[in-house]
């Protein structure tokens, strides 16, 4: 496959002659998420988030349907997941696809968060680009490397591929994988607040209130004007004064463009984090059996409300073995998280491969053997416990049940008046709406009482996102992360609608 060179977006024998600022976006136009945009100035080339198109993934791929990794970029790129650029991409993989070597033309990527549509696509990244992100954000990448599935989860380190060597006892070859082919990346983590610099770009991280912690954005000082990137941002989360204090800090700059997220442009009002805690405390208190929940297992904020709730209603909030581990890697932070060893909580270790956790007929070093080294750790834990603690004494909790963990149920057996609440979004395209049926069999099935739907945006509201442009003030007004940009058009006369891949000057 062709593909062009970051220097083919724009004209080299212009840019050699005067030396000017520009934006292209090559992702998260039109669309929630997928965001991909390029600063350019003078010599310094920045991307803005690198990640995944949910809504241009669903057209060719789903669960079982997957890009090859053996196919390199070829498959990502050919279904436009990636943008078709030189310079940026592993060089493991331009190798092994047979392309010409290529030199780095990117100097540094910012992730605002670890959302998959910000930064799943840094695995496609080269080793020798700098990564900067936020200390939590680190965490949760770290989380995901280590307890994920699927081949594409280099965000942290770099596992080369495609590697051999000869064995040993000089019989062939083998290949190299694992630890032996594991290198770290240059991770950066920001401090917010405090300025650094890519190249002669003066860049000042801001904390604001997401669904995930360490959600940032960036103020861009560049040597033709001022950029505040928000990623994504709201202001009725448990850390909405962040929002707040970012939204001052920017008031107090001249602002040339600021690129927006706008998901929730044309909605009014919303449920706040407050709002769940209320409403799930109501139905918990009145529920005498078991209580199933589901809420996006990285969302701390929403684990904080139902951890909340589990000590008002005097429940034991169950989480997964994900989420352990997360919770450890964000209390090395000395973040306000509850540790893996807070009474409060238990982690569920479900059933894998032979599936006899919980069963004293098997040695106990078979058991371990069903659970990836990472997961062992916690089974020893006084609060670990399988579907036959839940069964026994199903009031007593409060069990966190993602999708793909359904079918467990069908060992807990919930007794009847159990309920099922979902804290997740509503369903927005067809393959979600299948999901939701789905779940709504299994409820029928395990006679679940529910879904009792119950949620918060990650997002703000259009007269929260408009409030906080009118105080910023900025010249121009980029919308991306929004299928509503529009909107944007006919309330203030700054905004600018974008086309994918276009390219505009500061």
């Amino acid at each position: 496959m062709q593909y062009c060179s970051v220097n083919c977006i724009y004209d080299r024998y212009d840019i050699a002659l005067i030396w000017l600022t520009y934006l292209t976006f090559l992702g998260g136009v039109d669309e929630i998420g997928g965001n991909k945009v390029l600063l350019e100035d003078n010599d310094i080339r920045i991307m803005l988030d690198f990640g995944m198109s949910f809504s241009q993934s669903s057209k060719y791929f789903s669960e079982f349907l997957q890009p090859r990794k053996c196919n390199c970029l070829e498959d990502f790129i050919t279904v436009g997941l990636l943008p078709k650029i030189q310079g940026i991409y592993r060089e493991d993989y331009i190798k092994h696809a047979g392309w010409p070597k290529e030199e780095r033309a990117v100097d540094a990527v910012l992730i605002s968060h670890a959302h998959a549509d910000h930064a799943s696509f840094i695995h496609h990244l080269r080793q020798d680009i700098p990564i900067y992100m936020s200390q939590e954000s680190k965490a949760i990448m770290d989380t995901l490397e280590v307890t994920g599935s699927g081949g594409f989860k280099d965000f942290c380190n770099y596992s080369c591929s495609f590697l051999y060597k000869p064995k040993r006892d000089g019989s062939g070859y083998t290949k190299i994988k694992g630890e032996d082919a594991k290198s770290p990346r240059e991770i950066n983590t920001i401090t917010f607040g405090k300025k650094f610099r890519v190249g002669t770009i003066e860049i000042i991280p801001y904390e604001v209130d997401h669904s995930l912690p360490g959600a940032s954005a960036f103020l861009i000082h560049t040597s033709q004007g001022t950029i505040l990137y928000t990623g994504d941002y709201r202001f009725h989360g448990y850390r909405k004064e962040a929002t707040k204090d970012m939204v001052e800090a920017a008031s107090k700059e001249v602002i040339d463009v600021i690129i927006t997220e706008g998901t929730r442009v044309s909605e009014q009002k919303g449920n706040t984090e407050t709002d769940v805690f209320t409403r799930v405390s109501e139905l918990v208190r009145d529920t005498k059996q078991l209580t199933v929940v589901n809420f996006p297992a990285r969302d701390m904020a929403r684990m904080k409300t139902f951890y909340m709730v589990a000590q008002e209603t005097g429940k034991k909030l169950v989480l997964d073995l994900k989420q352990a581990y997360l919770l450890d890697q964000l209390s090395i932070l000395g973040k306000d998280y509850p540790t893996t060893d807070d009474p409060n909580l238990c982690f569920f270790a479900e059933k894998k491969n032979w599936g006899i956790i919980g069963r004293k007929d098997f040695p106990e070093d078979l058991v371990q053997q069903d659970y990836d080294k990472w997961e062992r750790d916690y089974l020893s834990k006084s609060n670990a416990i399988n579907y036959r603690d839940i069964k026994q004494n199903q009031s007593d909790y409060m069990y966190f049940c993602s999708y793909f963990m359904l079918n467990e149920l069908i060992d807990i057996k919930p007794n009847p008046g159990s309920m099922y609440i979902r804290s997740v979004c509503e369903p927005f395209d067809e393959e979600m709406e299948l999901d939701e049926r789905r779940v709504k069999n299994w409820l029928t099935l395990m006679s679940l009482e529910g879904p009792h739907q119950i949620h918060a945006s990650g997002h703000a509201s259009g007269p929260e996102l408009f409030d906080a442009l009118e105080k910023i003030k900025p010249k121009k007004i980029i919308p991306i992360h929004t299928e509503n940009a529009d909107l944007f058009q006919k309330q203030l006369n700054q905004a600018t609608r974008v086309k994918l891949g276009e390219r505009i000057q500061l």
